[in-house]
């Protein structure tokens, strides 16, 4: 599948390795798309003002800042409140999600997940 005539950046941000590969992996089967992974919230921010990828896709639970308060940094900057924030994550609780949209994250998928939806989903955050 063809999603662009130009490269789109997708930076994923997860402590899960196995998740990252998986994901990765995934979108590699789609021309156009070229994805980033960083495990941890820290190198996240800053690749995401370095790379300003087309879409971050953000995990909530992070070893070293939680997710949402990355979500809440990148909707503040300048540099990086442009760029779509896909919420992937563990936390299904309705005030979770409403917290996240609330914040500034343009969709919420809760693991496990399906990766043709996933990949569906990071396709229509990026037109």
């Amino acid at each position: 599948m063809l999603f662009w005539n130009t490269v789109k950046k997708i930076l994923i941000i997860d402590d899960d390795r196995t998740l990252l590969r998986r994901v990765s992996v995934h979108f590699k089967r789609y021309k156009g798309i070229e994805t980033v992974v960083v495990d941890n919230a820290t190198e996240g921010l800053a690749a995401a003002v370095k790379l300003t990828p087309n879409l971050i896709i953000l995990d909530w639970t992070l070893p070293d800042i939680q997710g949402i308060d990355v979500l809440e940094t990148l909707k503040k900057s300048s540099k990086t409140k442009a760029i779509p924030v896909l919420m992937l994550t563990g936390h299904n609780k309705i005030g979770n999600i409403e917290d996240a949209f609330k914040i500034g994250a343009e969709g919420y998928i809760v693991k496990p997940f399906d990766l043709k939806k996933l990949a569906e989903k990071s396709h229509s955050l990026m037109k």
